[in-house]
C-alpha cells in the first residue's frame, strides 16, 4: 500500500488477510482490521487500557508514540469524556496514520509532531494517563527511559495518575536485564509498580514478550486493581478478554540488584 523512508524510519503499510499493518524496518508497529478500524490483532494494545483500572475517571491522556493509532483511536471512541494528546516524533507517521489507519480528526484527539520529552517540557497540561509506546525499530529510545524523564512525567501527572510503558523483553532470565533496569528506575520514582507480561499465563515457553509496566502513586492495592480488571472497571472497558488480563500480573519479585538505574548521564549503579 505504501513504502517510504521518512528519514527516521523505513515506513511500510501492508494489507493482507483482512488486516492492515504498519511496519518500521523489520518490526510491526500497528495493525488494523479492515472491517473494523478500531480493532487490532496485536495483543499488547488492549493491555494499555489497564491504565483505566488505575484511574477510572481519567479525563486527559498523553500518548508518546503514535504508530497507526491503535491505542489512541480506541480510547477516543470508548471514553468520550477523555481528551487525548499525542506526541509523535516522525511527521510522516502522523500522515500515514490519518491516510491509512482512519485516525479520527477531532478536537478531543490532538496530535503534535514532536519528540515526547520535548513535548512534556513545553506543555502546561496535567495528565491522568501517560502512555509510552515509542520504538526505534525494536527498542525504546533511551531518553524516554531515564529517571530524569520519569520525574518529568510525574511532574506533568495528576497526583493519582498512571504511567504505562509498552516494552519488549523478559522479567527474568538471561535477556531480562534491560527490562529489570527500567523496572528499577520506575520504582525509584513511583510507589506502586505493576508488571504485566502479556499472555504469560497461557504460554511460558517464550520468555520474551511485550511487557506492560504500570506505575502510580494511587492509593490502590494489588487486590483492588485485580478486582477492577475482573469487572472491566465496572463495564467501562470493552477490550476483548480484558477481564482476564489480571491473570498475567507478575507477582514475583523483580530482581534489580545487578542492574543500573537509567540516568541521562550514566553515573554508575
Amino acid at each position: 500500500m505504501y513504502e517510504h523512508h521518512s528519514g527516521l524510519h523505513r515506513v511500510r503499510v501492508i494489507d493482507g488477510n483482512g488486516v492492515r499493518l504498519l511496519k518500521f524496518e523489520r518490526n510491526e508497529q500497528s495493525s488494523m482490521r479492515l472491517d473494523d478500524p478500531f480493532e487490532t490483532d496485536i495483543q499488547y494494545v488492549g493491555y494499555l487500557h489497564l491504565t483505566l483500572a488505575v484511574k477510572p475517571n481519567a479525563a486527559r491522556a498523553l500518548a508518546i508514540g503514535l504508530g497507526g493509532g491503535s491505542v489512541v483511536k480506541r480510547m477516543w471512541r470508548d471514553y468520550p469524556a477523555m481528551h487525548i494528546d499525542v506526541a509523535e516524533i516522525d511527521p510522516e507517521v502522523i500522515e500515514v496514520a490519518y491516510a491509512f489507519f482512519e485516525l479520527p480528526d477531532d478536537e478531543r484527539l490532538h496530535v503534535t509532531a514532536a519528540d515526547g520529552r520535548d513535548f512534556l517540557l513545553m506543555t502546561p497540561a496535567t495528565y491522568d494517563i501517560i502512555i509510552v509506546d515509542a520504538f526505534n525499530d525494536d527498542h525504546i529510545p533511551r531518553p524516554l527511559m531515564t529517571e530524569e524523564f520519569l520525574r518529568l512525567c510525574r511532574d506533568r501527572m495528576s497526583e493519582d495518575g498512571v504511567i504505562a510503558y509498552n516494552t519488549i523483553g523478559s522479567v527474568y532470565g538471561s535477556h531480562s536485564k534491560p527490562f529489570r533496569s527500567l523496572h528499577r528506575t520506575v520504582s525509584n520514582v513511583w510507589r506502586n509498580v505493576w508488571t504485566f507480561p502479556t499472555g504469560i499465563a497461557e504460554d511460558t515457553r517464550d520468555n520474551t514478550r511485550n511487557i506492560i509496566l504500570l506505575a502510580s502513586h494511587a492509593d490502590l492495592t494489588e487486590d483492588e486493581l485485580l478486582a477492577r480488571i475482573a469487572s472491566r472497571v465496572d463495564g467501562l472497558v470493552t477490550v476483548p478478554a480484558f477481564e482476564r488480563f489480571g491473570e498475567d500480573l507478575y507477582r514475583g519479585k523483580v530482581r534489580t540488584g545487578d542492574v543500573p538505574l537509567l540516568l541521562d548521564e550514566q553515573r554508575g549503579r
